[in-house]
């Protein structure tokens, strides 16, 4: 596996890193990239080729990459919710980088709304276009929507996986039980939700912050040992802390001024309120809660999230930021790679599997100053990618698959693409 990784960093290190804007929608180019102009004229073709009307799996050239190889063309679906947040925009960009790279077709379709049945339809309308594989978001899909858009993809032949809050055992016995000998079945990219809340925690007690109020989601009958809530229980256990209050009204957490009112009514009724852990929909609530904390004057008094805000840096350098865990965008990307070699003859397993996706995690205020600065890169870059199909590097295999997944940090970000 060193090799795989030698192979990508010394790529890398002699190539300049793609870039991509933040406003993109997702529906054509991921913005300013360093790709050749050879590679772009291949992408274009595979395009034109795709939108011809042509059989799908048709071959497009991989000679840029000194490969003697060729790469089957492929539609790949995914999910686009129009939304322009720190979380969506990042996850767009890089999930249509990936698909153009490896010479396919991104396809988008837009939900109606947010409840499992505009999902499935939005599922329907990418089957309708001739996708070969899907990229599924669990989270829109959960409980009642996830069996069907599991058979919507077997009945169709579509390569799909899950991305977001979930490993294959706690799909669900009826889910899995269609999944689990499924070739069209690639498997599930799960993040370490009970790390992330507990790292927060421990942050805030290394700050003497222990007695806190608490921002989260919605509490779910599902509660899982891998939670945002239990890494939050489990610190306070560990460490002595408390949790004074809770706010969970997604009325109220997902707006800024519902962020200010939060922190007014926590501070009125706990005065001795040290800090505040924010569990999920930090990029909506964190400005008002910043600013009724600094309206305050509360220098001692701190802020850990998970998922990051617009404008971090600024709450960073003003000392009430001390620890931020986002960027958990990368799961489509890797959905899409086992997507391209299944299409390319060269399926890396042949059974779906779980698959631990990582968070970005920043712990001071540098690394969140420098994250600042790098976040609109390309996660992976066009070489890297095609690195990952076994037709142009034979030598990447499942287990080179997985310790890519496992490897994506800050610090993996900044040797590949920073380095001195």
């Amino acid at each position: 596996m060193k090799k795989v990784l030698a192979i990508l960093l010394t790529v890398t290190m002699i190539l300049s890193l793609t870039a991509c804007g933040g406003t993109d929608t997702g529906t054509g180019s991921a913005g300013n990239s360093t790709e050749s102009d050879e590679e772009k004229v291949a992408q274009e073709d595979a395009a034109e080729d795709t939108q011809s009307g042509e059989d799908n799996g048709q071959e497009s050239s991989a000679a840029e990459d000194g490969a003697d190889a060729t790469l089957k063309s492929f539609k790949m679906g995914y999910f686009d919710t129009g939304s322009q947040d720190g979380t969506s925009v990042p996850l767009r960009n890089n999930l249509v980088a990936a698909i153009e790279s490896l010479g396919a077709t991104p396809v988008a379709a837009q939900p109606a709304g947010n409840t499992p049945d505009d999902y499935l339809d939005a599922l329907d309308t990418l089957i309708s276009q001739g996708v070969d594989g899907i990229a599924l978001p669990w989270v829109s899909f959960m409980f009642a929507g996830t069996p069907a858009a599991v058979k919507k993809c077997e009945d169709a032949g579509v390569y799909y996986g899950f991305y977001w809050g979930v490993d294959c055992e706690t799909l669900g016995e009826d889910t899995l039980a269609i999944c689990q000998d499924s070739p069209k079945f690639l498997g599930c990219f799960y993040q370490q939700e009970n790390d992330a809340a507990y790292a927060a925690m421990s942050t805030l007690h290394d700050y003497g912050c222990d007695k806190l109020g608490y921002i989260g989601l919605a509490a779910s009958n599902e509660m899982q040992e891998n939670s945002r809530d239990y890494g939050v229980q489990k610190a306070c256990e560990d460490f002595g802390m408390e949790i004074l209050v809770e706010q969970r009204d997604q009325n109220v957490t997902m707006t800024a001024e519902g962020g200010a009112t939060t922190v007014e009514n926590f501070l009125t009724a706990y005065p001795e309120m040290e800090g505040i852990v924010i569990a999920g929909n930090t990029q909506f609530v964190m400005p008002g809660v910043a600013q009724a904390i600094a309206s305050k004057g509360l220098t001692d008094f701190k802020v850990a999230c998970i998922d990051f805000p617009d404008d971090m840096e600024s709450y960073a350098k003003e000392g009430v930021l001390v620890y931020d865990a986002g960027a958990h965008i990368t799961g489509p990307v890797y959905l899409t790679i086992l997507v391209a070699n299944a299409m390319n003859g060269t399926p890396l397993t042949d059974k779906g599997r779980s698959y631990n996706q990582q968070y970005i995690k920043l712990t001071s205020s540098e690394e969140i100053e420098q994250w600042v600065a790098i976040e609109d890169e390309i996660v992976y870059n066009t070489d890297e990618l095609r690195q990952c199909l076994q037709i142009v590097n034979p030598d990447f295999d499942v287990d080179a698959f997985n310790e890519l997944v496992l490897n994506y940090s800050y610090s993996d970000i900044m040797a590949r693409h920073h380095a001195e």
